[in-house]
């Protein structure tokens, strides 16, 4: 079963590919994980996300998905927060 894309979702598949992996580094892994050369492509400026997964045989919704997991899970909020180190110089 195809996972729809959401109304926001479809503004993303409307970005070029370069602004994309600009403004959502974390996408970059779930690129690289398609086999999508998108980060060092010269076309990434004039690609957008839907065209992208289409000419590499992707499923836009379910590519979609994963860009937003691999944000959440770059969001400081999601992440468990850790024992605060302080560095005091010493004499």
């Amino acid at each position: 079963m195809a996972v729809q894309p959401s109304p926001a979702d479809l503004t993303i598949a409307d970005l070029m590919m370069a602004e994309l992996m600009s403004v959502r580094p974390a996408v970059v892994p779930v690129l690289l994980r398609h086999g999508l050369a998108c980060p060092g492509c010269a076309m990434a400026p004039f690609m957008t996300v839907r065209e992208a997964a289409g000419a590499y045989g992707l499923e836009l919704g379910a590519l979609l998905a994963e860009f937003a997991a691999a944000d959440v899970r770059t969001i400081p909020s999601a992440i468990p927060a850790r024992e605060t180190v302080r560095c005091t110089p010493t004499a």
